[in-house]
């Protein structure tokens, strides 16, 4: 079996129509690896809520134990910020599972993510330790975001929603100001969300099996087929921002192990952003040969294969080395900012 077979087999307790009993035949088709293997890339609990089979039920407890967590923590964080008149929104994982899934609590979700405005990040990381949260910045990452731990509980403030360069503008601020509320939390307007979820995944985690996870590869599926979305609005808007390359790449990973089971509109959506055919072949070769997970432990080979070429023009890399330059000369002057949190 291929290592794309078994990301098509972990992932068909995404889909609904694959009823329980073909779910326990997969099951038992595969190794005593596959469980963990499940597991490891976030769709533990979501395996154990279709089959209630033991071996996914540790996962499933500690998703749900965490959910609860979670969802306190962000009654609190909507108090304080509003109460700050900082405006946020929840961004990725904990902003669409409930959305997503029947049991949110299934989706596997670590973290919770924050949006600000760049000059809100101080205000807001001082209104967050005021509930106790311990700010730890980290030098690779202060340009854009900051980590908060409390407890059981990790926030990851963001002020910028890629690293900089990524995009040809940041599209932060505008972005907020399409903000709307519901399920007691601030969240980006759908076409802004489906932005992120095709781009994100692209330039932060390489569209790698494990740093990806299977999760991901599913809120994209199910987002396809639950929500409405202007799709020419996100492509124009990515299209602004020089990333129709990444989010085709999200594309094509998901219709790969998505199989015959992908979201109809997918293809069409293909077709709208499909770069050239020199760029596309390459990154094909990327995916059908899962080189994004081969190459985790050669970062430098990463950036040098595939980074650059999610990007739309030559002109666009070029923009995103530069970025990575300015954000490394910046560090200790974006550590400084949040100087008096650490004191």
């Amino acid at each position: 079996m291929s290592r794309l077979d078994k990301y098509r087999s972990a992932m068909l307790a995404a889909f609904p129509d694959v009823d329980d009993e073909q779910l326990a035949c997969e099951l038992g088709k595969q190794d005593e690896h596959f469980a963990q293997f499940v597991i490891d890339h976030g769709l533990g609990p979501l395996w154990h809520g279709r089959t209630g089979r033991e071996e996914f039920r540790a996962s499933r407890l500690a998703a749900e134990a965490l959910y609860m967590v979670q969802a306190q923590a962000l009654a609190e964080i909507d108090d304080v910020l509003e109460k700050a008149g900082i405006e946020y929104a929840v961004i990725k994982g904990a902003a669409t599972r409930p959305f997503l899934y029947a049991n949110p609590a299934v989706r596997a979700c670590h973290d919770i993510d924050l949006l600000v405005r760049p000059e809100d990040r101080v205000s807001a990381a001082t209104a967050l330790t005021s509930l106790g949260y311990l700010s730890l910045p980290e030098a690779k990452s202060i340009s854009r975001e900051l980590m908060l731990v409390r407890d059981d509980v990790t926030l990851d403030l963001h002020w910028e929603l890629l690293r900089e360069g990524r995009l040809r503008v940041d599209p932060t601020t505008e972005m907020l100001s399409r903000r709307y509320r519901e399920e007691g939390m601030w969240l980006l307007a759908n076409e802004d969300t489906l932005f992120l979820l095709l781009v994100h995944p692209a330039f932060a985690k390489y569209l790698a099996g494990w740093d990806m996870g299977l999760h991901r590869v599913a809120d994209v599926i199910l987002w396809l087929r639950t929500q409405k979305t202007d799709w020419p609005i996100v492509r124009s808007q990515l299209q602004r921002n020089g990333v129709c390359a990444a989010a085709w790449a999200t594309l094509r990973w998901v219709e790969l192990l998505a199989d015959d089971r992908a979201p109809g509109v997918l293809s069409s959506m293909l077709a709208d952003l499909q770069p050239g055919r020199l760029k596309r072949a390459w990154l094909e070769r990327w995916f059908i040969n899962d080189l994004p997970a081969r190459t985790a432990d050669f970062h430098l080979l990463r950036l040098l294969g595939l980074s650059p070429f999610l990007h739309d023009s030559a002109a666009d890399a070029i923009r995103a080395v530069a970025g990575r330059r300015r954000a490394r000369r910046r560090v200790s002057a974006d550590l400084d900012a949040f100087s008096g949190l650490l004191d």
